[in-house]
């Protein structure tokens, strides 16, 4: 038992925090240690002191410490303390202080994870809460991650991490982000120790990888295990791969005969393989919705086939599961594929350390020329279509002979395509009338299909973001073509907008680029510590053909600008098509790919210029 009272009064003191921790921080972790007492394949108990200091209002949802429990997982103790910014204690808090709420996400059906956390608010800053806890689970597939710098904005005052093996079952280990962090490391018989002190806060940087590959951190996984009542061994994705089939996929791939006959028939007569699982996948999208239900080893086992077919719903392996019984039905092998989800930041799986990873499912289709990507929770995206979610990263293939580490599909800058098109007309009172066709195709065909299932004012709305740069804009008509079969989309889109050209005396003044410039409200960083990440390359190409009014002219002939940089390329031209027409083309190609954080400053710049080029402007002579 703890005992929380004026002994504390100098230790939680905000005065003793250094101030480089404190600085631009809006928590500090005064002491966060976790022992980990492996028991058995099947029980593992946890324990674990923390002391976090709040500093500021941003740093509150530090303060909570949630408790996750259910019928694999109890919270065996639980202790509490607030202290106020001297140290000196405030209250003890009680079991029957926390809220005790579902886990349930605002998507999901059902969950059956409940969580524990205590939740006020606080009369002034900062203070400090002192938790003492203690967990048992009989799931022990993976052991807590130790990951001392583990929000942006929290200093580190101590960390400590110890587990202890009470048995002959070995547990593999992998480091990682040590290089740059100081840390302690012991090994005594069964027991392995992990520390770190005095961690400065570690600051979001634009652009940056993820806060897990910047900071150390050590993963945990025994050879034999259990989850959620089902025993498992592992030692290579291989292992894990055999185990997942066999014990959470086999028995699911249980169509009806009748449905297998169904599809059969839709895809009768179909000789090529790609139009086949084109056709089922499009069958599955139009009888199935999305919908999460994650009941003990529900978060990990698929519901059958059967189930999802009499219910037309599922979650993401429920209806990957359903789509591989489909494809399974006509005897086409596809296979469900476990990845890291994430749209802003590509996570790919942790390919040298065999693990349970990953928080999505998906399906890949390997053919003889091709392998294609199904992404089965989506019941409006395009076939063969991934986009940022999952796009370009290390995701587990799980075959009946193995797991096994394959990279998703990937979208080059070249098929990463804006086209622009538009033919307009520059009235003598400035106003523009124009008309646009924007075809978009892979990454930024992820940008725009979804217009096709919007509501016309929605649709209105969003249009009016696109266009937002034009002055007084008034969208006369639009229209949409979505290609699903080969994920492209068209938006037609005609438009009026007043004084778009600005009268000088007689004469008119344009910018050539009326929309989806170059944004430059990026700021260049002296002092930045890591590296950054061009998330996807793109070409954006843009032809248009303006009308100049009757009695006017070009006032001199324009100088095609041209740059080039490790990040792209751009060129901007105007060329006289005849006395009242001036042809405009311009082309930028930006490339994807990691960068050092010293051509962080360089990349800002290039942004600049070609934002600069952007905004050109053209001077329209009155004769």
């Amino acid at each position: 038992m703890l005992v929380f009272g004026q002994s504390y009064a100098q230790e939680y003191a905000v005065d003793l925090i250094s101030a480089d921790l404190k600085k631009e921080a809006y928590a500090v972790v005064r002491k966060d240690f976790n022992t980990i007492d492996f028991l058995d394949f099947n029980r593992v108990k946890y324990s674990s002191e923390t002391a976090i200091t709040i500093l500021n209002e941003s740093g509150l949802r530090y303060s909570m410490n949630p408790l996750y429990y259910n019928n694999s997982t109890k919270i065996n103790k639980f202790e509490a303390a607030l202290f106020d910014a001297h140290g000196k204690l405030i209250r003890k808090l009680k079991r029957s202080d926390l809220k005790d709420v579902s886990g349930q996400d605002g998507f999901s059906l059902f969950i059956d994870t409940r969580i524990q956390y205590y939740d006020f608010t606080p009369t002034s800053y900062p203070f400090t809460i002192h938790y003492y806890t203690e967990l048992t689970t009989s799931t022990t597939i993976n052991l807590p991650t130790w990951q001392p710098v583990s929000s942006y904005n929290v200093g580190v005052e101590n960390s400590n991490y110890t587990l202890v093996n009470h048995t002959s079952i070995p547990i593999r280990k992998k480091e990682y982000g040590f290089d740059f962090f100081k840390i302690k490391k012991e090994e005594f018989g069964n027991t392995l120790t992990y520390s770190a002190s005095n961690i400065p806060p570690v600051l979001d940087e634009v652009m940056s990888p993820t806060l897990s590959e910047l900071t150390p951190r050590v993963n945990f996984s025994p050879n034999e295990f259990q989850l959620e009542g089902v025993k498992g061994k592992m030692e290579n994705w291989d292992d894990f791969g055999k185990w997942y089939y066999q014990n959470l996929i086999k028995n699911k791939l249980d169509l009806s005969e009748s449905e297998k006959q169904t599809v059969k028939n839709l895809v009768d007569g179909i000789d090529n393989p790609v139009d086949k699982v084109r056709i089922l996948y499009e069958y599955m999208q139009s009888k199935t919705r999305y919908v999460n239900i994650s009941i003990g080893i529900g978060g990990w086992e698929p519901f059958p086939a059967s189930y999802v077919s009499s219910k037309s719903y599922g979650d993401c392996k429920a209806l990957s599961n359903y789509m591989v019984s489909l494809l399974e039905a006509v005897g086409i092998d596809a296979f469900h594929t476990i990845v890291y989800a994430e749209s802003e930041r590509k996570v790919p799986m942790k390919d040298d350390f065999t693990s349970l990873q990953g928080n999505h499912m998906i399906v890949n289709v390997p053919l003889e020329n091709e392998t294609l990507w199904l992404e089965c929770t989506n019941q409006q995206t395009a076939f063969n279509y991934l986009g940022q979610f999952t796009d370009d990263r290390f995701a587990l293939s799980i075959t009946p002979e193995g797991g096994k580490i394959v990279s998703t599909k990937s979208y080059p800058a070249s098929s990463n395509k804006e086209l622009v098109k538009a033919n307009g007309e520059i009235l003598s009172n400035g106003n523009l009338k124009i008309e646009y066709e924007i075809f978009a195709s892979g990454l930024q065909y992820g940008r725009y299909y979804q217009l096709n299932f919007l509501g016309k004012q929605q649709q209105d709305q969003a249009l009016r973001r696109l266009f937002g740069t034009l002055p007084n804009l008034n969208i006369k008509e639009h229209s949409f073509n979505n290609n699903s079969a080969k994920a492209e989309f068209i938006t037609n889109v005609k438009l009026e907008s007043e004084n778009y050209a600005r009268k000088v005396g007689d004469n008119l003044i344009l910018n050539l680029i009326s929309f989806e410039g170059m944004d430059t409200r990026m700021k260049k960083d002296d002092h930045r510590k890591f590296p950054f990440e061009i998330r996807f390359g793109h070409t954006d190409e843009t032809e248009f053909e303006l009308k100049i009014p009757k009695g006017y002219k070009l006032n001199e002939e324009f100088i095609t600008r041209n740059y080039s940089d490790v990040f792209g390329n751009y060129s901007l031209s105007v060329k006289q098509k005849d006395a009242q027409t001036l042809r405009i083309e311009r082309k930028l190609v930006v490339n994807d790919g990691n960068y050092s954080k010293e051509k962080f400053n360089d990349y800002v710049e290039f942004r600049r210029k070609i934002s600069s080029m952007d905004n050109s402007k053209i001077l329209l002579e009155k004769n």
